[in-house]
């Protein structure tokens, strides 16, 4: 699947005026995990990096004092606040916050489908062009790192591992990537895997 250009995934994921409703695509595997009450609403943004026809995704890496997924990477983004007008703008605010890069050098163009946490969250992944003179100001009690993957290597098939865990007392299927001694796993390879496969629909 090398090579994908801008226009490919513009069909590949979901319209912006076509967010994704309902349950998330991998609820049914948590069925057993996720309780009974409301999970609250998230949006990350999935940074597609573009410097001529060349894409990369960029990635954080959690600060390792964390409470929470320390030292994990993962999309910037967070809980949507009530003042946000909606998923976009929650990304974009938390993906600033975290990161320092502008919501004038993003440009979002669609969403992934919805994907549910262990941690209680359904989030919205929306997708985004970055300039590539993008800069940074990272939070430092938040992110220890920024840093981007060429999106050829993230679609490769010899490149994303599945792996069998135990959890909660049943055995589980999740995703991972290993890049350069950092391990991109979880919902964030979940995510990417989601992408994989609408690509391959939209082939």
């Amino acid at each position: 699947m090398n090579g994908i250009d801008a226009q490919r995934l513009r069909r590949a994921v979901r319209d912006l005026a076509d967010p994704p409703a309902g349950d998330g695509w991998n609820t049914a595997d948590l069925a057993d995990a996720l309780g009974d009450g409301p999970l609250r609403q998230a949006a990350v943004l999935v940074p597609f990096v573009r410097r001529g026809d060349d894409l990369s995704v960029l990635f954080t890496r959690r600060a390792g004092h964390l409470r929470t997924h320390a030292g994990q990477v993962s999309f910037p983004g967070g809980a949507i606040d009530a003042d946000d007008a909606d998923a976009v703008a929650a990304a974009l605010r938390e993906t600033e916050e975290e990161t320092g890069i502008l919501p004038a050098d993003v440009e979002p163009f669609g969403f992934l489908d919805g994907f549910d946490t262990v941690s209680g969250y359904h989030v919205f992944p929306v997708t985004g062009f970055v300039r590539g003179g993008y800069l940074l100001r990272m939070q430092e009690a938040e992110v220890d790192e920024v840093f981007e993957v060429p999106l050829d290597f993230l679609l490769a098939p010899v490149n994303l591992r599945r792996e069998r865990i135990d959890w909660r007392g049943k055995a589980r299927t999740i995703y991972a990537y290993e890049w350069e001694g950092r391990r991109i796993w979880g919902a964030t390879a979940a995510m990417l895997k989601n992408l994989i496969d609408r690509l391959e629909r939209s082939a």
